[in-house]
């Protein structure tokens, strides 16, 4: 079957070896949970926001500018992209929905979530602005995102059904989200496993 996204299901060469698929909303986690598997199984590690950086750059438009002509071909592109250079590189993926993206390549699809106090929390710290500024924007974010992955690919993005690992971090402290997380990994990549 190959990706959960009708668009991009059929055949594909794929050249690596491990794929790992972390999806979440914003200000879940991703970014933190995917460095330290990245650096346990020394993979790759890169985001879809990494993609959309490098599309914009191609159409020499600032990210703000190729956010707001975001509709659906830029999606899709994004999405593509994020699944070919997955196919040909051990990496451990990040974003919104590469879980979907990359189906059944993935070799393990976790599924990050924090309640949107939380979320908001983090946001402000990390972008230096007031926390009812940063909770309405992951409240836009959130409808944005699930406005789109509905409307794009009937995509639920609440359907957990789909995902090897969920992990509610809300009160859990990255020190034993990184436990739970390192148990999985040696058991699903122990040839690959670097832990003590």
């Amino acid at each position: 079957m190959g990706s959960y996204i009708e668009e991009f299901q059929g055949d594909r060469e794929r050249n690596s070896d491990i794929i790992i698929t972390i999806d979440g909303m914003a200000a879940a986690g991703k970014g933190t949970l995917a460095e330290f598997i990245a650096d346990k199984l020394n993979l790759r590690h890169f985001s879809a926001s990494d993609v959309f950086y490098q599309v914009a750059e191609e159409r020499g438009l600032k990210d703000h500018e190729l956010s707001e002509e975001a509709e659906k071909e830029l999606d899709l592109e994004i999405d593509r992209r994020t699944l070919e250079r997955a196919l040909n590189q051990n990496c451990v993926v990040e974003g919104r929905i590469p879980s979907h993206a990359l189906g059944d390549y993935s070799d393990l699809r976790i599924k990050v979530t924090a309640d949107l106090e939380e979320r908001a929390g983090r946001l402000a710290e990390r972008e230096d602005i007031n926390r009812d500024e940063a909770l309405e924007v992951v409240k836009k974010r959130d409808r944005e995102d699930s406005r789109r992955y509905s409307n794009y690919y009937n995509i639920d993005t609440d359907n957990k059904e789909i995902y090897d690992l969920i992990i509610d971090n809300s009160e859990l402290g990255i020190e034993e989200q990184n436990q739970l997380v390192d148990k999985v990994l040696k058991q699903e990549f122990s040839e690959r496993y670097e832990g003590k």
